[in-house]
């Protein structure tokens, strides 16, 4: 009989040991341990209170030590950069020494190759964190992603589907009429028509210009024998449409980006600027404000 009870007792300690242990583990919260397409500069864990942490964090699969005597168990804002793999663990330290270290985690981010030979900026988006790159046309400073902010009822992924987060949101026109102010960051802008021209006179005018401000991989537009060399760096996605039906189109093969400027021929209607795989050339035309489609932000003056 005690033989029979010391056995019993034994494999309750074990077990509760191991439960301890598992509650005890450090785990990533934000982003996920193996996420994709991560654009929001959040890092965030769960873990043992009344401690500070060491935060660590880079390109490396062994990251170098990021952070030091955190208190709370998350960091913001994380500048990410665009293509690329990010390698993170957390030191869990009492007194100054060290008591538990995370395993390494890791995510990647939007997979945008920007143009190596361009300059570009970030910009934190406070409102939810999220990451843009930016570059500089002619002293205006411009997205070079598409805007990724949710307007519920108002915005959405191609397909309502996080896997096309990459092509940012699609836009409706009625946002334009009922919210213009607020939906760039503050400081920013929806471009108007003169704005967006001013690129593309850059770039050489409506008839050249769209083959150097589109992306220029292979990963996003439908093949063609049109050139596509991102000599401006703006990397022009083709993120598609969605009517009013609703039912969403042309992902690979068009997008088109609504201005500030209403078009007097259709009421509550936008100027839109209108990028295909097939062409060189950028249409300007009207924008039904029942369809939805993309927007670059530009900065205010």
């Amino acid at each position: 009989m005690k033989c029979f009870r010391i056995l019993i007792f034994i494999t309750f300690v074990v077990v509760f040991s191991n439960e301890i242990f598992a509650q005890k583990e450090i785990k990533a919260v934000f982003p996920i341990d193996g996420a994709t397409n991560v654009n929001i500069g959040i890092l965030k864990w769960s873990a043992q209170e009344g401690v500070k942490y060491d935060l660590y964090f880079g390109t490396s699969s062994n990251p170098g030590l990021f952070k030091s005597d955190l208190d709370a168990m998350e960091v913001k804002p994380v500048i990410l950069e665009l293509n690329k793999k990010y390698y993170w663990k957390i030191v869990e330290k009492k007194n100054e020494k060290a008591i538990r270290t995370s395993k390494i985690f890791s995510f990647s981010t939007l997979p945008i190759v920007l143009n190596p030979k361009s300059e570009y900026k970030s910009f934190v988006d406070i409102r939810d964190y999220k990451v843009y790159w930016t570059i500089s046309v002619n002293g205006n400073e411009w997205f070079v992603q598409n805007l990724d902010y949710d307007f519920p009822d108002n915005s959405w992924y191609y397909n309502n589907s996080e896997t096309n987060k990459v092509y940012g949101k699609l836009y409706s026109g009625k946002l334009l009429t009922t919210d213009p102010e607020n939906i760039c960051p503050q400081g920013w802008h929806v471009p108007s028509q003169q704005e967006w021209t001013d690129v593309i006179n850059t770039f050489g005018g409506l008839k050249v210009a769209g083959s150097k401000l589109k992306e220029a991989t292979e990963m996003y537009w439908r093949n063609s024998n049109v050139s596509r060399d991102n000599s401006s760096g703006m990397s022009v996605l083709p993120s598609g449409s969605r009517d009013s039906k609703p039912s969403f189109a042309n992902l690979g093969k068009y997008t088109f980006f609504w201005t500030s400027t209403p078009n007097s021929k259709v009421p509550n209607s936008f100027t839109t600027i209108n990028f295909g795989f097939m062409r060189d050339n950028i249409i300007t035309d009207i924008g039904d404000p029942n369809w939805s489609y993309s927007i670059r932000c530009i900065k205010n003056k």
